[in-house]
């Protein structure tokens, strides 16, 4: 863009794009034309106002800068002169259009030639470059002014590699240096350049014809950390370029315009948004010509994705919009340097997504070719600076009110508009703009300044709420002086908000503190502050009169008593308070006294254990403080389900649940002090036990009982187990429950009646500690019981006459231990038997002979008489059967046989068989009696010579 084009209303001199080097040189022939009165006049729109004409001699000419509002409310502003007699200004102006010129530039030591805007910093300095003096060769600076004028050279450039020629402004970064740029350089491209008021001038970056030739403003800083700025020339296509700069110094061309509709020649800084887009407008169009575009409004994001969202339209938009501002409503507004209905410029608004509004045409008599952008002021009011035009066509101030008024960007309350000195007041601030942290950064400044600052200077720290987009914040202070202030927050450098406080004379000093003083407790640390209201701060303290208690002490500064008190004691003392009022310092005295207790404590320190299901009840106890406690649970603490903590410090109730339960108590003394214990409580559960069942025995006989036994056994360190067993068999209860002695209960059955598997089982009815259960059964076996059994062996004994021989009877089933008796019967003549080592299950049968036997039997029968004897029944049978018919003789023959084979083996077969010589065998029947039960055996007894 060209400094020419936007002054000169000619046509000739308004070309789509003019380097930076070529801008010079215009600017002399515009301000020539203006000096001509050559300037055409212009009328002027309803809703904008002339609020300043420039007349040159007495007050410079040719402003060209945005106008800035400061802290004081006030406008500030820069001139550039006419490069001969005026070399530039500082000038202020307050909404009331009172006009001051602030500094006049003398075109040697102090330079010449200021174009760009200023900067308020955190200091409440002013900021900002001078371009230089072209009739004395000179390259620039880098300046600070106070308010009041005073103006201080930071830097000179040499127009080497340091860079030339700057135009733009300056912006503060957090560590309180500045970033600028110029447009030349030695190797004719510009430069990024970072300086402090005690840091010397770096060169950042060298641009070159692709990353950022021609650079006028200085860069912004985004919410993600990186800086975004623009270029007016170079880049890829040469129409300028985008670039991005991270801390760390590496910077990189994000889009460059091509001008291919895209605009060309990007001028002014760029402006974040809520979205976290940047916007800005380009003054030109490259190659695309038209009488329908000249220039563009655009948006892009951080990845470097460029959306045009405004084509100018000369005749009915304006031509070359240099300079955006979001303004307090959102919208973003911006003046255009020529075209519209008077070929003047215009003044617009733009919204976010694109929407395009003219707001006014400049016209004769107004201040005409604006250079930059505009500012909107606290009151509303939108404010900007022409280059040309006005009244005595040398430039001027205007203003455009919007009615209604849209909200200022940024406001600044005070809890009091009237306060006593010494009395503290809170200062509140919104800023409805500040999306990048270059317009985050908010600096606090006070007018006129008193020699305190009270708190209100530097940097102001805010928060951003995404809700409603405002970053905010507060501060509390408390001026030191009497008098009328104007506190002032500044956002972004360049706008600004004001609240005036009226602080009026001291109230009478006063000690606010009431006697006694909070209790103290040994061993606690302690802090109180003495009250006080009235007088001038700051305050002195101290103990005029006694001594604090052993261990605190009072801070003569802040009037705090801290410390540890070290023994019980009751300590009356006397404070006094003096103020630091200029006009007389007045002091005020009380009468004070602090108590030292023990410290409250929880004396329990723990709890026992509980049982689910069984009543609890455990008392909490307390010492030290003021006697009664009140005991609460602390917010968030609860006792195990069932239990309550009454006020007295009673835990009580039925558990509910088994789990542990960590809580805190709070302890309070009848005084004022608290104490939270935290306490462990847990809830076992019923303890679960093991155990076994025996039968003894485990099978039995029909008619037979046994002995059921159950032994429970319980985890290691359980308490003693109490309860009953309820055997049952088969399901049905045995007798009655029998009670649980260390840990065994035993029960003797009833007979049983019947043969088969019998199951008993034993259920455990628990107690408070365990749990009812029941355990495995065991399996008794009922059956029909087995008869006693004599066996001799051998079954036949040899013997001679006059001799022994012995045999062994093997016995079975009998009762185990029971009391056996033998007996032999059948015996012959002269044979006797006797019997040892008689057990149930064997014994040992001795035969004696006698050698004097003369025979074994008493009646000798012949075998024949023998055998008739036997025969007899059957021949009696067989009578019997002569008298039946004879078709049934064969079968009565049949069973006379069978029946004489049955009595020979039954009555004839036991005999003994004897000679006439004594010897001979016999038959002998042993039995074995134990009580009820009893067996027999025969032996047979051989007896030979």
């Amino acid at each position: 863009m060209s400094k020419l084009s936007l002054v000169s209303s000619a046509p000739s001199l308004l070309p789509d794009a003019v380097s930076p080097g070529r801008l010079v040189g215009r600017l002399l022939v515009a301000a020539a034309l203006c000096l001509g009165s050559l300037c055409p006049a212009h009328a002027q729109k309803a809703t904008e106002s002339l609020v300043y004409s420039f007349a040159g001699t007495t007050d410079s000419q040719v402003p060209a800068a945005s106008l800035i509002q400061a802290g004081d409310g006030q406008l500030y502003g820069t001139t550039i002169g006419n490069f001969f007699t005026d070399y530039g200004s500082v000038y202020k102006l307050g909404l009331n259009g009172a006009y001051t010129t602030v500094y006049k530039f003398g075109g040697i030591t102090d330079s010449a030639t200021p174009f760009a805007p200023l900067y308020q910093a955190a200091d409440g300095n002013l900021y900002s470059t001078t371009y230089g003096n072209l009739l004395f060769g000179t390259d620039g600076t880098v300046f600070s002014i106070t308010p009041a004028g005073k103006l201080t050279t930071l830097y000179s450039f040499t127009g080497a590699t340091d860079g030339a020629n700057p135009e733009g402004g300056l912006v503060q970064l957090s560590d309180g240096t500045f970033f600028g740029a110029t447009p030349n350089a030695a190797t004719g491209y510009g430069t990024l350049f970072q300086i402090g008021t005690a840091k010397p001038l770096t060169t950042l970056i060298s641009f070159n014809k692709f990353n950022g030739a021609g650079a006028i403003a200085a860069p912004v800083e985004g919410t993600d950390g990186n800086f975004y700025g623009v270029s007016g020339v170079g880049g890829a296509s040469g129409f300028g370029s985008i670039y991005q700069l991270t801390p760390s110094g590496t910077l990189t061309p994000i889009y460059n315009f091509t001008g291919l509709g895209d605009g060309a020649s990007p001028f002014g800084p760029l402006i974040e948004g809520p979205d976290g887009n940047f916007y800005g407008a380009t003054g030109a169009n490259g190659t695309v010509k038209g009488a329908d575009k000249n220039g563009t409004i655009f948006r892009i994001t951080t990845a470097g994705v460029l959306t045009t969202l405004h084509v100018m339209n000369p005749a009915t938009d304006g031509s070359s919009p240099l300079a955006l501002f979001l303004g307090g409503d959102g919208f973003l507004y911006g003046n255009t340097t020529s075209g519209g209905a008077n070929s003047d410029g215009t003044i617009f608004r733009v919204s976010l997504t694109g929407t395009f509004t003219k707001l006014y045409d400049f016209a004769t008599g107004d201040a005409t070719a604006p250079q930059m952008g505009l500012v909107q002021a606290s009151d509303g009011t939108f404010w900007g600076s022409g280059s040309s035009g006005a009244a005595n066509s040398l430039g001027g101030v205007f203003k455009l009110t919007l009615s209604p008024a849209p909200p200022a960007p940024v406001t600044l309350t005070a809890s009091a508009s009237t306060i006593s000195l010494g009395d503290p007041v809170t200062l509140t601030w919104t800023v409805t703009n500040a999306f990048s942290n270059t317009m985050r950064r908010c600096n606090a400044s006070i007018s006129p300044a008193p020699a305190s600052a009270a708190g209100w200077s530097g940097t102001q720290p805010g928060k951003f709420d995404s809700t409603t987009n405002l970053w905010s914040g507060s501060t509390t202070i408390t001026p030191a002086y009497p008098g009328v202030y104007t506190y002032g927050l500044t956002c972004g450098g360049t706008e600004s908000t004001t609240a005036t406080i009226t602080v009026g004379n001291a109230a009478a000093l006063t000690i606010t503190t009431q006697s006694p003083l909070s209790t103290a407790y040994i061993g606690v640390p302690y802090a109180q502050t003495i009250g006080v209201s009235g007088g001038v701060q700051p305050y002195t303290f101290a103990v005029t009169v006694g001594s604090l208690p052993a261990g605190l002490a009072l801070n003569p500064t802040t009037g705090a008593i801290t410390g540890t008190p070290t023994l019980t004691d009751s300590s009356d003392f006397t404070v006094k308070v003096t103020d630091s009022d200029a006009a007389g310092a007045s002091s005020a005295t009380a009468n004070l006294s602090i108590a030292v207790l023990q410290p409250l404590k929880l004396v329990t320190s723990s709890l026992p254990d509980g049982r689910l299901g069984v009543a609890y009840s455990q008392q909490l106890t307390a010492s030290g403080g003021t006697a009664p406690y009140r005991y609460t649970l602390s917010p968030g603490s609860a006792l195990p389900a069932g239990l309550t903590l009454s006020s007295g410090g009673l835990i009580s109730g039925i558990p509910t649940a088994a789990a542990t339960s960590n809580f805190a108590v709070l302890v309070s003394d009848s005084g004022s002090q608290s104490i939270s214990a935290n306490l462990t409580l847990t809830i076992d559960p019923l303890i679960t036990t093991t155990g076994k069942l025996t039968l003894t025995p485990a099978a039995i006989s029909v008619g037979g009982t046994t002995t059921a036994s159950l032994t429970i056994t319980a985890p290691a360190g359980s308490p003693a187990m109490t309860g009953t067993v309820q055997f049952t068999q088969n399901g049905q209860p045995i007798g009655s429950p029998v009670a649980l002695t260390n840990g065994t209960a035993s029960l003797t059955t009833p007979a049983f009646t019947t043969t088969g598997t019998v199951a008993v089982t034993a259920f455990y009815s628990g107690d408070a500690n365990f749990l009812a259960l029941g355990y495995p059964s065991a399996n008794l076996t009922v059956s029909v019981a087995a008869q006693p059994a004599l066996v001799i062996a051998p079954a036949v004994a040899t013997v001679a006459t006059g001799a022994d021989v012995s045999v062994t009877a093997t016995l079975a089933n009998f009762a185990s231990g029971a009391a056996v008796t033998m007996a032999c019967s059948h015996l012959p003549t002269d044979v006797t038997c006797s019997f040892s080592n008689v057990t149930t299950t064997s014994a040992t049968i001795t035969i004696h002979t006698s050698t004097t036997s003369a025979a074994l039997a008493p009646e000798p029968r012949t075998a024949t008489s023998e055998l008739m004897l036997c025969a007899l029944p059957g021949v009696i049978l067989l009578g019997l059967a002569g008298r039946r018919r004879r078709r049934s003789l064969h079968r009565l023959l049949m069973l006379s046989v069978v029946t004489l084979i049955g009595l020979s083996i039954a009555g004839c077969g036991s005999h003994t068989t004897i000679d006439h010589a004594g010897t001979g065998t016999s038959a002998i029947t042993v039995t074995a009696t134990a009580g009820a039960q009893t067996a027999s055996a025969q032996l047979s007894l051989v007896v030979h010579n």
